[in-house]
């Protein structure tokens, strides 16, 4: 949670001020990031295109969870 007190400070920096903590707070969620993905790798991403037994499964989830709301 942001703190008041923080909020306050940063709205009277200066443009510039302002614009370098972005540049730090971006930095530091980059660096965040690289934990998760090595820079340069490629990565497999599994899609349900042209699966038509993914779309099926899904309807069939989605037809499951109405009747037990409804």
């Amino acid at each position: 949670m942001v703190s008041i007190e923080l909020l306050n400070v940063l709205h009277r920096l200066s443009r510039a001020d302002k614009l370098r903590v972005i540049q730090v707070l971006v930095s530091a969620l980059a660096a965040e990031e690289e934990a998760f993905f090595t820079p340069g790798a490629t990565y497999e991403i599994w899609s349900p295109y042209d699966t038509p037994e993914a779309a099926q499964t899904l309807l069939e989830m989605l037809r499951d969870e109405k009747a037990q709301d409804g």
